[in-house]
Formats: C-alpha cells, structure tokens, sequence
C-alpha cells in the first residue's frame, strides 16, 4: 500500500488527531485523560504563580516603601510581627523558594502520571495492531509486508503516543500558562501588552510557516524510510550463506545504507528545524525588550516604571518563550506526524472486524472428515485450484496426496486447517458442516507440521509446548518420546533447556522436524497434518522421520501426509493422486509403486 501523499493543514491535523484519540482509546483511558488534562490544568496555574510570585519581590527590591504601603504586604509584615524590612524581604524570599519546589515537585509527579498513560496508551494500541492483522485472512496477511507489521506493532504505537499524544498534552499545558501570562501582562499594562502582540505574533507566524511544510515532508520521508532500512537489514541476515558465497557483501551494504543514510540524514534534518524555533524566539524577546525600551522612552517619556517593566518582562520571558517555543514544536509535532495516525488505520480495509460470536463451539470429531464436492479458485484468478473434490477419511486412518506443484494438495490442507474457505461444496465432520462458529476449536484439534518447520530462537521445551507458560511436564516428556526425539534429548547436557539457534540454526533439519511433530503432540491434536514434512532431508533423516510419523498409527491419530517422494507414504491406508485440481486416482502404496515404474 503506498504511503500517502497528503499534506495537513494544523487545523486537519488537529481534527484527525482527535478522531484518533476517540478511536484508539479505551473508555477507561478516556477517562483517564480527563483526570491528567485536569493535573496538567493545576500545573500550569501552579507555573503561571511561581512566575507571578517573582514580581512583587522585584517591586520591593526597587520601591522597599512598598513593603508598608500596599495593604497584604503590610497585614502580613505586622501580624509574623518583623523589625526589619530586611527579615521580611528574607521570609518572602524563603516562601517563594518553598513554593518553586512544591510547585517543581508536583510538575515532576504530572508528567511521571503522562509517562505512565502514554506508556499504557502504547501497549493497548500494540495489542489492538497485533491482533488486527492476526485477524487477517491467510491471503490479507501475506499480501503486506512484513516490514510494515513489524513498524505498525512495534514502532508506530510508541511514536503515535511520543509525537502526537505527549505534544497535544504539551500543547494543552503551555497554551494555559501563555494565556495567563498574557492575561496578566494585559492587566498589568494594555498599551504594552499591544505593543508587544505586535512584534511576537508576526514573528511567531513567520517562525511557524517557515518550518512545518518542510518538518511533515521530513516526518514522511521517516517512516517511509523506516521499513526500507529493516526490510534491506533483514534480508541480508537472512541470506548471510547465499551472500557470503557469492561474494555479494559490498552489494547488500551499499543498499541498506542507501536507506539508511536517508533516515539518518532525515533525523538530523528535523532535529535542526526543530532547534529553529527556539532560537528564533530568543531573537523576538530580546526584541521584545527592545520594544519595552522604545515604549519606555518615546511613549512614556522616560518613566520611572522602566526598571520594573524590564522587570516583568524579563520574569514573562523566561516562561513565556519556551511556551511559545514548546507550543510551536508541540503543532509542528502534531502535523509532521499525522503519518503516524495514517499507520494506524492502514489495511483498515482488509481487516473485517471479528464477530462476537463465540468461535470455540466443538463439533465430535469420532467418526469420519468428508470433502464434499469442494471447489477453489484464488482471488484474482480465473482457474480454479481444485474442481469438485470428494472423499471421505475415517478417524485414525493415514492418508497421503501426491501431485506435481500446482494440482492442490496444499490448497486443500488450507482448506481443511480454515485458512481458505471453499467457494462450492464443504467440509463435513461426522456428518455436521464445518461452521465459523468452529473455527477456533477445530483447529485446537489439529497438528500442522510443514517442511520449513517454526522456531522460537529460545530452548527445545518452549518449543514443543509453544505458546504456555506452564509446562505440563508429563505431557512434555510423553510428546518427545512419541516424535522419537528422546534419545536426542538425553545426549544433551542442558536436556529440554538447551537453546535452539534463532530459526533453530543449532539443529539438523531431522531434529527441527521432529520438534514439530512433538509440538502437535503436546497439544494432543486428533488431527495431524504432513506438508512435504520431509521433502528437504536427506535420504536417512528421511527414512528416520518417516519411521517417527508411522509410529504414531498406534494413537489412533489421522494423518494426512502430502508427499514428493512416496517412500514417505509407504504405511497409508490410501493415497490419492491430484492432477489439475481433481482426484485423478486413488491407490494403495504397492500400486502407486506400480504406476511409476
């Protein structure tokens, strides 16, 4: 899916970010975020005082009159009974001091409670991302990149919540302290408060245009470079032999650093243009004293107040530029990263949202499996994969499918495990119809062992019992000994703990097979499923693997076996034979024998 082209104006930004914050978070985290937009509300009232605070200390230190003349000061000077103005200025200097450290302390605890909702925030998306495109169908899933998973599940939630959630709330938080801030210097002085709107607005317009186009192309160019870069990485992992052979290394470098530089220079690129705005606002205060300076002079005619109004704007400044710098960052931020909202939505339109239906509605499995009159053609494809396919396979027989590519046999098995659905006929268990309301525990019944066997790069136990946290160690041991991986086990020091290699790079490919014979055992599945199991093998791991899935005749388990060579299908009951998506014969071993000599 390509990656889109659109270009945000703050207020779509904006209006989108909101939608995604209804769609993507829970009701209780809705609520949550009312309680935090409160906190950050009491926070920045807290901030706006602490900067308040330090002007009437700055009125006492040039009118030290003041002191007894303004009526608080004078209330709270006679009642703590003072002797000295001195003592007094001390004590305001104390409770001011107590008041920066309460107010520091509290703004720590605000942003700890952020943290840990955007934390939260971060997991619950990776859930929901995870879980929708394991809701894929088999076509759906294949169809993305994985790439794209990995950077939409893994990546993308922590840069929704740090690039577009930490920013609104940022947003939120400075826009109260410069309202304020701004109220206050209004107050405090109208004529100023115009005189200064006048230079900032326009400088902050200017600053603010003059970066965000260029920071949301930077922002796409990330994310599209991104995936490129771990795709081109994991490509090379994984063909290390084919590339170290053909003397392919410079090649494969050069091309994951092709994107790999880009990213990094697109990094560096939004690092610099965000650093703009920050030193373009200490250019507007120094103007801004400036301005005060003109105003004082020209307009004022040289008050008396010019110290004091120095005094406040300095004290406004300090607090209120990194406001109008976060602020700017905080719409920058939002609008670059709209990406990161577009993410979360992308293959929407693949994804079928599950029913609530309950899935795991068994069906008795004692008797027989009918295929009757099963059909399927791939999407996008005018011929039909398999063309009316029946046959009927009692419990605890062994089955086997011989064919060239292409005739059906794997389609068929897909069929059968659910991962396609048939477009005429259907399949039949004891005679009731297989139905989406079985899904889930028809497949808990079956084992499905392929020829590229699924390692987790962890130790031969978690690999058998895949996917529990509490291994059933009887279980265990009775699902090693039935794959004939036993005596593997007892020869190695660490037994079940020994690690497997990433891919299970630290096993023959015999070992790796049994394993996932196991590993349907231990699941206690009633329905085994062999596709082109040991294809890849040498002739006596072949024959070794063979002996271990014929072993398993006496567990009253049915076997399917998909098979190249038919020495594998020696012990089935029957084999049938696929050409061109139909059942063109079926034989016992000796006359398959037969028929290809």
């Amino acid at each position: 899916m390509a990656l889109s082209k659109k270009n945000y104006s703050s207020s779509q930004a904006f209006r989108q970010t909101y939608q995604s914050l209804k769609d993507h978070l829970s009701s209780s985290q809705k609520k949550k975020l009312k309680w935090i937009a409160l906190l950050i509300f009491l926070s920045a009232v807290l901030d706006v005082f602490g900067l308040a605070s330090v002007l009437p200390l700055v009125k006492m230190a040039t009118e030290p009159q003041v002191i007894h003349t303004n009526k608080y000061f004078s209330i709270v000077y006679d009642n703590l009974h003072f002797t000295s103005d001195k003592n007094f200025m001390v004590f305001f200097i104390v409770v001011i001091l107590l008041f920066q450290f309460f107010k520091t302390g509290f703004g720590i605890f605000v942003n700890y409670i952020e943290g840990k909702f955007m934390a939260d925030v971060a997991n619950n998306i990776s859930r929901n991302q995870f879980s929708k495109y394991f809701s894929l169908s088999y076509f759906n899933f294949n169809s993305v990149k994985s790439s794209r998973i990995i950077n939409h599940v893994q990546q993308n939630p922590a840069s929704f919540t740090a690039w577009v959630m930490l920013p609104i709330l940022m947003l939120f938080s400075e826009s109260i302290i410069l309202i304020f801030i701004v109220t206050l210097i209004a107050v405090y002085n109208l004529k100023l408060f115009l005189f200064i709107l006048m230079i900032i607005g326009p400088a902050s317009y200017l600053l603010y245009k003059s970066v965000n186009t260029k920071n949301e192309q930077i922002g796409r160019g990330l994310d599209k470079m991104f995936p490129q870069a771990l795709a081109a990485i994991n490509n090379s992992i994984m063909g290390f032999v084919d590339i170290k052979l053909a003397n392919k290394i410079d090649f494969y470098r050069e091309k994951f650093l092709k994107y790999q530089k880009e990213y990094h220079n697109l990094s560096m690129s939004s690092i610099v243009i965000n650093m703009i705005p920050f030193r373009g606002y200490e250019l507007v205060a120094i103007l801004g004293i400036v301005v005060i300076f003109v105003y004082a002079i020209f307009i004022e005619g040289g008050s008396q107040d010019v110290i004091m109004m120095v005094g406040a704007f300095a004290a406004a400044a300090y607090r209120l530029m990194p406001s109008l710098n976060r602020i700017m960052n905080a719409i920058m931020q939002v609008t670059k990263n709209q990406v990161a909202i577009e993410n979360l939505n992308e293959y929407n339109e693949l994804y079928v949202k599950q029913s609530v239906m309950n899935r795991n509605v068994p069906i008795p499995f004692e008797k027989e499996i009918t295929f009757e009159n099963i059909s399927f053609t791939f999407p996008k494809s005018k011929d039909p994969v398999l063309k009316s396919i029946s046959f009927t396979v009692k419990k605890g027989e062994k089955v086997g499918f011989v064919g060239s590519s292409g005739s059906g046999k794997t389609t068929l098995m897909n069929i059968l495990l659910r991962f396609f659905d048939e477009d005429n006929g259907r399949i039949l268990i004891d005679g009731q119809p297989l139905k989406e309301d079985n899904l889930e525990y028809w497949r808990s019944m079956i084992g499905y062992v392929k020829q590229d066997i699924f390692m987790i790069d962890s130790n031969i136990m978690e690999n058998v019992a895949f996917g529990e946290d509490k291994v059933d160690k009887h279980q265990l041991d009775l699902a090693v000994k039935q794959a004939s991986l036993e005596d593997f086990v007892k020869t190695l020091p660490k037994g079940y703990d020994t690690e497997v290699g990433e891919r299970g790079s630290r096993l023959s490919g015999g070992q790796r097979q049994r394993i996932g014979i196991a590993r349907s055992l231990y699941r206690n599945a009633q329905i085994l499923v062999f596709d082109e199991a040991t294809s890849a093998l040498d002739t006596q791991t072949e024959r070794e693997v063979s002996e271990a899935i014929d072993s398993l005749s006496d567990t009253n388990k049915t076997i399917f076996i998909i098979a190249h060579r038919i020495t594998t299908l020696k012990n089935c009951d029957r084999i049938y034979e696929l050409k061109n998506g139909e059942i063109s014969g079926v034989y016992t071993y000796n006359e398959l024998v037969e028929k290809v000599i």
